[in-house]
């Protein structure tokens, strides 16, 4: 039936592969082929009954089978289906003309006769019938004629006697099973046998007669030869010209799928102002194509001959982006699937459209590695709320059902996030009370330092001054010059983030001497203008002050502390809870240990060293001495208030392997009883506290969270210590900040720029998703079965599109196929 047309209602439609159309009077009928050649399926389509226009039923329950394709051939989607599929499919063909409803039935049924004299074996398809040919029902009934005082019975013995017996348990019938596929004698092919008297005689005559063995001869040359084959020869090379043709136009679509990948992972824009053919820059996702197509002979055979499907276009471009991202978020619920806990994080930005973007993570530990998985940007300019913030969440917490597996919760310390009754992280809690909540500890720290330069006069001082050095020289490249003829560049600072301080204190010490010279020479040379002049006496005389020489050298030694917890905070996915813990009051403990007269002594001996020029009086040493204990006890207060929430946190005290030593004699009692209330009915007490018994005995596993469950894994001993393997993916999956949030923003804020401002959200978060989860992309293209995966998303999702326009239009008409290779 190729090339055929189908006319109904004055509409008329192609159908570009084999397949079959079947009409009755007020009914419409289909037929169509699961995987499996033991399953197939029939939808029925009825006509109103009473003439009253009801809305069918939802088209989308069509699409049981997943391997499955629907497309519209009145669409580009046809052409791409048809550019990758063999031509031995079957076309299933439906009217929905003032359709009252779709009837699906699973034909994986007890009673394949009842359906056959139902829809009618003239409606079967030709591979249907040869499915048929092996299914022929047998089942036991309880057939009785009274015959006198003889009661004759149904024998299950006949089925061996007469191979081509078959019985209906639902019409309660005997049948002739040759007779029933190719409309046979009409007693034994549509009517039954009932009556039991005489059975054996009247199915001995049968056996022998006209009918019977020409059905019998038509059903064992059933499968022999393809009908529409032998009938026309030039189909048949047809259809293995085209079959030939579908494994390289796979190999062409494998390489639109590379170039997406490399443009994705790359973070290169792919549409250009101008995609004409008379364009002389069609933008990188056409060049690109052109360049390969000058080395590829396929691809350059390809574009110069296919005009029915390129792969140019950029709703292609969008499809292929989005089933690359289907094939990740595949990948990433499978994951989800296996760990056993989940946290959540979030964070807020603002794109160079002006809109507010919410990037959303989950951390969990899968096998032996921890993972924090980018899931996507969402739009949230029209509600910041608490409660629409909240909703997001609940959303996305539903569509990948997480709900029971959710632990924690994660954002930086808005009054909208982190709110104790009305914040996001309450109303999540409302409804995961399990999932707990941890202010990002990298804020926090940075929060401490703020809060700390804030109250000190003198500190705040010494900051904005920092702040000036890199004004001076960055707001004039003449000015940037000099600096970088003396060998280095000052850092820019940020005043929301305190380690950009480290950065250009640092870089101040180091080269204190070359930054002198500089400004001297803009202080003596005659060709600077006097307002340049002014500001470079006022650098020069601070380089020359006693504080500010004197906080340099102090801060440097504080930073020293902080940048190393700074740097552990914002590492991606290898940082637990307990190791940042500790990290935390070591500093703290540090910074007890500087308040001492020695720092002063250490930081005015290395001031004087940087200008020889500075002698301390000891008024200056006692002064500075105040200043230094006024700074430190500032911080460390700071710390304490701010992180008050480690007392929540008590239960990871447990994996802390500095402390087994002392646990081996004491057992933390306290700690088991905070596990339990934070977890109820996770966790094996009594068990637990063996398990954790032995490790205390065992120096050899004096180990790191992260450490301790690798080598459970390694060797096979999670089974044998399941409570601690369960207690430390609960630590491992706790996140402490939200640094890989941020990174995210990062990616953002390449991908969406001002030459792509007028980017939609789901091809922004789609576009991240190839960019932020490169390495898993990576992991995947190495698989053989990635290309095929994405080409059945891509059938999948462009025929998920087009019903979901078809459902606009109620009085449309349609064709749908479901496209499978040949079993």
């Amino acid at each position: 039936m190729k090339g055929c047309g189908v006319k109904e209602n004055h509409r008329q439609y192609r159908l570009g592969f084999y397949g079959q159309f079947f009409t009755t009077y007020g009914t419409y009928k289909m037929q169509f082929y699961r995987r499996s050649p033991l399953t197939w399926c029939t939808i029925q389509d009825s006509m109103l009954e009473n003439g009253v226009d009801n809305k069918p039923a939802n088209v989308n329950k069509l699409l049981l089978p997943k391997t499955s394709s629907i497309y519209y051939e009145d669409t580009y989607v046809a052409d791409f289906l048809k550019f990758l599929h063999p031509i031995d499919t079957t076309l299933v063909v439906v009217s929905r003309w003032n359709a009252k409803c779709f009837k699906f039935n699973n034909m994986e049924c007890s009673d394949i006769i009842s359906e056959i004299l139902k829809v009618g074996i003239h409606n079967y398809s030709f591979e249907h019938k040869l499915q048929l040919k092996t299914k022929k029902p047998t089942p036991r009934l309880s057939l009785e004629t009274v015959d006198g005082k003889t009661i004759r019975k149904f024998q299950v013995s006949w089925y061996t006697k007469y191979t081509w017996l078959a019985g209906s348990e639902n019409l309660g019938k005997l049948f002739c099973y040759y007779c029933l596929l190719f409309r046979g004698e009409k007693t034994w092919g549509s009517d039954g046998i009932s009556v039991m008297k005489n059975f054996d005689r009247k199915a001995s005559k049968h056996a022998i007669s006209k009918t019977h063995l020409t059905s019998q001869e038509q059903f064992m040359l059933l499968g022999a030869n393809r009908i529409e084959h032998a009938l026309s020869e030039g189909r048949r090379l047809a259809a293995i010209k085209h079959n030939e043709n579908v494994g390289v136009n796979r190999r062409i679509l494998k390489r639109l799928i590379h170039v997406v990948c490399f443009l994705g992972k790359q973070e290169i824009a792919f549409r250009g102002h101008n995609e004409d053919s008379s364009s002389i820059n069609k933008g990188n996702y056409l060049e690109l194509l052109d360049l390969l197509s000058r080395e590829e002979q396929l691809l350059r055979e390809h574009f110069m001959s296919n005009s029915v499907f390129k792969g140019t276009s950029s709703d292609i471009q969008n499809d292929l982006i989005s089933c690359i991202t289907s094939v990740l978020k595949t990948k990433i619920s499978n994951e989800l699937k296996k760990a056993n806990f989940i946290s959540i994080q979030a964070d807020e930005t603002t794109d160079v459209s002006c809109k507010s973007q919410m990037s959303i993570i989950f951390r969990y530990v899968v096998d032996n590695k921890i993972e924090e998985r980018f899931i996507g940007f969402f739009d949230v300019s029209k509600d910041k709320s608490a409660f629409g913030l909240s909703k997001i969440l609940f959303t996305e917490i539903k569509n990948w059902n997480i709900g029971d597996k959710l632990m924690c919760q994660t954002y930086d310390g808005a009054a909208v996030m982190a709110g104790q009754k009305n914040g996001v992280q309450a109303i999540i809690k409302q409804s995961y009370p399990k999932a707990m909540f941890i202010h990002c500890y990298a804020h926090q720290l940075n929060l401490v330092f703020l809060h700390g330069s804030k109250s000190i006069k003198s500190v705040k001082i010494f900051i904005s001054d920092l702040t000036m050095f890199h004004t001076f020289f960055s707001r004039s490249p003449k000015r940037s010059q000099l600096l970088r003829e003396k060998g280095f560049k000052l850092p820019q600072s940020c005043e929301t983030r305190w380690n950009y301080h480290s950065r250009a204190a640092a870089t101040i010490t180091t080269h204190f001497i070359e930054l002198k010279k500089a400004i001297t020479c803009v202080t003596d040379e005659d060709d600077w203008d006097p307002i340049t002049i002014n500001m470079a006496y006022g650098l020069l005389h601070k380089l020359s002050n006693f504080k500010f020489v004197y906080l340099l050298c102090l801060f440097k030694k504080l930073f020293l502390y902080s940048d190393h917890v700074f740097l552990i905070l914002q590492t991606k996915c290898t940082a637990d809870v307990q190791y940042c813990v500790n990290q935390i009051k070591i500093f703290s403990d540090q910074l007890i240990a500087m308040r001492k007269e020695e720092t002063i002594s250490i930081c005015c001996k290395s001031a004087m060293e940087l200008n020889s020029e500075l002698q301390y009086s000891e008024k200056n040493i006692i002064d500075f001495k105040i200043l230094t204990y006024e700074i430190l006890d500032s911080i460390i207060v700071q710390i304490e208030v701010r992180f008050k929430d480690f007392i929540n946190l008590k239960f990871v005290e447990f994996t802390n392997n500095t402390s087994f030593k002392d646990y081996k004699n004491n057992f933390p009692m306290d700690k088991l009883m905070e596990l339990k209330n934070h977890f109820p009915d996770i966790f094996n007490l009594e068990r637990l506290q063996n398990e954790l018994e032995i490790i205390y005995n065992s120096p050899d596993k004096y180990l790191t969270p992260k450490d301790l469950f690798n080598y459970l894994y390694k060797n096979n001993l999670l089974d044998v210590y399941q409570e601690i393997s369960k207690l430390l993916q609960l630590v491992l999956c706790i996140p402490v900040t939200t640094s890989s949030s941020e990174r995210n923003m990062s990616a953002l804020k390449r991908i969406k720029t001002f030459l792509r401002n007028s980017m939609n959200n789901d091809r922004l978060s789609n576009l991240s998703s190839l960019a932020i989860e490169k390495q898993m992309l990576n992991e995947l293209s190495t698989d053989p079965t990635f290309i095929d995966e994405l080409q059945l998303y891509a059938a999948e999702y462009n025929a998920q599109r087009w019903l979901e326009e078809l459902e606009k239009d109620e009085e449309s008409q349609f064709v749908i196929s479901y496209l499978f290779p040949p079993p």
